[in-house]
């Protein structure tokens, strides 16, 4: 009776050996289900190729290109690729309106922290922040007014923008307080912001990092491409042009 009882006692512990083994071997490691939750610091929205609707961007690498690209990712949390696409846009659309790249990612920088769906309390849309209601012809070429979250028309009309108003003050500074809705009023805090980031970029190209960002860069007043709608009536017949 004893050694049956050891026999059921020594096949109940091999089962159990056996069950074990089956439940660790079909359960998910830590290491799986780490790579595949979300990373701390992304945004999904941001990140999502269907939400850049980029994916037709085809990535020219360059040293510099790509220090550009990472200090992107690393300073506004999204993912390299997300920042790849936008840099080499930035390029596309920068050659178009003879800008600097950087101006328009400096730009994208302080209006939108890289947000290609973000709208603004008055009604500015995505990277650029442009105004719909003041730049409706611009953005019927693009297909209307929705055409303002697309990233690439966002850009396309943005450096339109800021190139025109740089044209019509004859400088950055005055360009970037028209921009913003300040109209020549250059020490505006927005021009400094921008500025500030501007070169920030430059140095990623260089290899040169900035850990942080501007301890003295005051917040701007207003933000998007107009701050108003009395601002934007007095030069939306010039940014039109």
């Amino acid at each position: 009776m004893q050694d049956k009882t050891k026999i059921f006692l020594r096949l109940a512990v091999v089962l159990g050996v056996v069950l074990a083994l089956v439940f660790l071997l079909k359960a998910p490691s830590r290491e799986s289900a780490v790579d595949e939750a979300p990373r701390a610091g992304e945004d999904l929205t941001v990140n999502s190729l269907a939400a850049f609707n980029l994916s037709h961007v085809k990535y020219h690498e360059t040293e510099a290109k790509n220090r550009v690209a990472a200090c992107i990712s690393r300073r506004y949390k999204i993912t390299l690729d997300a920042a790849r696409k936008i840099t080499e846009l930035a390029q596309q659309v920068a050659a178009k309106h003879d800008l600097d790249p950087d101006l328009i990612l400096a730009i994208i920088a302080n209006e939108s922290k890289f947000h290609p769906l973000l709208v603004s309390p008055v009604g500015a849309l995505g990277l650029m922040q442009i105004m719909p209601n003041v730049h409706k012809r611009k953005l019927a070429a693009y297909g209307g007014e929705n055409a303002a979250l697309n990233p690439e028309v966002n850009m396309l009309v943005g450096a339109g923008i800021i190139s025109s108003f740089i044209r019509q003050t004859g400088s950055l500074d005055g360009g970037l307080a028209m921009y913003v809705g300040a109209g020549f009023d250059t020490s505006h805090p927005y021009v400094y912001k921008v500025k500030y980031e501007l070169e920030v970029f430059r140095d990623c190209a260089r290899g040169i990092t900035r850990s942080t960002f501007d301890p003295s860069g005051s917040r701007p007043a207003k933000s998007g491409a107009y701050a108003s709608e009395a601002e934007s009536s007095a030069v939306a017949a010039d940014a039109e042009k």
